[in-house]
């Protein structure tokens, strides 16, 4: 079954996460995707860029997708309590 996006609307995105959205050449993708690309794919840095860009859609979309790694939620949790 399909998860509803919570969050459709297009973003733009830095270069260096074009690896994660290869299937969206022109540096947009929806915001869904690209939170759900970097919290699979990315490294700590990519994962902090994303809590600081959209802290309340990151935390959110880490609860929501099971697949998301133990680690990843984990500091998705641990910088929602401290609001970095």
């Amino acid at each position: 079954m399909r998860v509803k996006w919570t969050y459709p609307q297009e973003v733009s995105y830095p270069p260096r996460f074009k690896k994660f959205l290869w299937e969206y050449p022109n540096n947009k993708a929806p915001l869904e995707k690209l939170i759900y690309r970097i919290l699979t794919y990315g490294k700590f840095d990519d994962l902090r860029w994303l809590y600081k860009e959209y802290p309340s859609e990151a935390f959110a979309l880490s609860k929501k997708y099971v697949e998301i790694k133990r680690g990843v939620k984990f500091w998705m949790e641990y910088w929602n309590g401290q609001r970095i």
